[in-house]
């Protein structure tokens, strides 16, 4: 009886220092699982932040977007209507501005007439 009581020492030994290995084995896998996790956990927290400041990039942009929007509303109503600028072409082409005269022009269209007439009464011509 007393080999069979050694040999169960022995083997309860053995199976207990089996034990103490895998459990050893387990708290390093643990123990680089934590390490992974902290790591992981720090990049998605610098990629979170990263991805808040480009929202609050993106949201200033959109606010400044709008204001332009809200300045080109405003300035657009103090356009002409297209009505307006009808009328306006219609008298416009009535007129016909582009054969009015300066006053310039038209000194020196009477400087010529007179210049003119002066010529004919020397050669006696009458331009009448």
């Amino acid at each position: 009886m007393q080999v069979d009581f050694t040999q169960l020492v022995n083997e309860i030994a053995n199976r207990l220092r089996i034990l103490e290995s895998k459990q050893g084995l387990l708290s390093e896998k643990m123990l680089v699982m934590n390490q992974n996790m902290v790591e992981e956990y720090k990049k998605t927290l610098k990629e979170i932040k990263a991805i808040d400041a480009d929202f609050k990039a993106v949201k200033m942009d959109l606010e400044n977007v709008k204001n332009i929007v809200r300045h080109f509303s405003e300035e657009a109503s103090k356009f002409a209507k297209q009505n307006d600028v009808k009328v306006l072409e219609k008298y416009i082409k009535l007129w016909d501005p582009l054969k009015f005269v300066t006053e310039k022009e038209v000194r020196e269209i009477i400087k010529d007439e007179l210049k003119y007439k002066k010529e004919d009464k020397k050669h006696g011509h009458t331009s009448e």
